[in-house]
């Protein structure tokens, strides 16, 4: 087991534990809240969840998680945009109705004139006179109202686009990465998940999981934010690199996942050298006296999609493949394939410098 996972397993031992003492339901958004309470992967959450005091009780927790884990509330957002709608639709009901109201009033005044300028007999000069300042009173009011009805209208609409923008980034937040605005772990679980959808016709791709190799150590060569700095630091050199387009994601702590959309393991394992490569393209800076730390390394476990039929067995080859690169120092890539040759005494691991 890599000293990564058994970290891991640990943070979720502390939680489940501290969850028990402090009396906390062990519902699944209240067990993530705990849990990146205390990875510390996002120190603003931390204090947060200790800010509520001895006493955490649900109610308080759950506003927490609005603020730092929206995707745990969608019904929340989904009542406020319900009622921003609603109030959207009355409003612009109102002003239907008024200008229908105005309309029927103009008409009037245009059937009265019409019925005094088709009277037979003298013409009043006195009253055409009067009819028209009338009508054209009538019109110019109309106009007005219309004008008026034309510019609420469109704030309506500006209105109702900032709504659908507010959803439509709602939902794209829901799958990013705050830290590194990759892909988050709930993209990347359906995103698996995706691979065996049809178990008759799987996805050809490679799996790989990457770990920051010495995170703990360079965490604390700078202030008490440089881990954040650090996983920044690697998405974004991770997202620059990425000219194929391939799936990339920040899972946990100090470490991501690739999927890699083909059937051809030299490819695969070329782009994973490639990302690997990118990852140390940009000496690391100490946020402490700004002296250069080096450059980072990645150690990478690839596993191709042929190997099993499901998920979750194929997440666990790539972490044993990832724990292979890890030992000695790391800075490797391991494949996990079926592909060994014959009497290869390591069976299907294939390792690559």
């Amino acid at each position: 087991m890599n000293k990564q996972y058994s970290g891991a397993t640990s943070i979720g031992l502390r939680v489940a534990t501290a969850m028990y003492q402090m009396g906390i339901d062990g519902l699944p958004r209240n067990y993530e809240l705990v849990y990146e309470a205390y990875s510390g992967n996002n120190p603003e959450l931390t204090k947060g969840f200790v800010a509520i005091g001895k006493i955490k009780t649900q109610r308080a927790l759950d506003e927490l998680g609005r603020k730092y884990l929206p995707h745990h509330h969608e019904e929340t957002v989904a009542a406020r945009t319900h009622e921003r709608m609603r109030n959207h639709m009355t409003t612009f009901m109102d002003l239907l109705e008024e200008e229908q109201s105005s309309l029927s009033d103009y008409g009037k005044i245009i059937d009265e004139a019409s019925r005094r300028f088709a009277e037979d007999g003298e013409i009043d000069r006195e009253s055409l006179s009067r009819s028209i300042q009338q009508l054209s009173q009538a019109t110019q009011n109309q106009a007005s109202r219309s004008e008026a009805m034309v510019a609420v209208a469109a704030q309506q609409a500006a209105a109702l686009e900032e709504v659908k923008s507010d959803i439509d980034n709602f939902e794209r937040m829901k799958f990013v990465d705050v830290l590194t605005g990759l892909a988050n772990r709930r993209a990347f679980n359906k995103a698996v998940a995706r691979i065996y959808a049809n178990p008759d016709l799987p996805m050809m791709c490679g799996l790989a999981f990457a770990e920051i190799d010495d995170f703990k150590r360079l965490s604390e060569l700078g202030d008490k934010s440089f881990g954040d700095h650090i996983i920044r630091h690697v998405g974004n050199l991770l997202q620059v690199a990425n000219q194929s387009g391939d799936f990339i994601a920040r899972m946990d702590g100090n470490r991501f996942a690739f999927l890699i959309n083909s059937s051809d393991e030299a490819e695969i394992m070329r782009l994973v050298d490639g990302l690997r490569a990118a990852a140390a393209s940009k000496l690391l800076i100490s946020s402490r006296n700004g002296s250069s730390l080096g450059n980072v390394t990645l150690s990478v476990g690839v596993v191709m999609s042929t190997v099993t039929d499901a998920a979750a067995p194929l997440m666990s080859h790539a972490e044993r493949a990832m724990g292979v690169s890890t030992r000695d120092g790391g800075d490797r890539a391991t494949l996990f394939s079926n592909t060994a040759a014959a009497g290869d005494t390591k069976g299907w691991m294939i390792y690559r410098p």
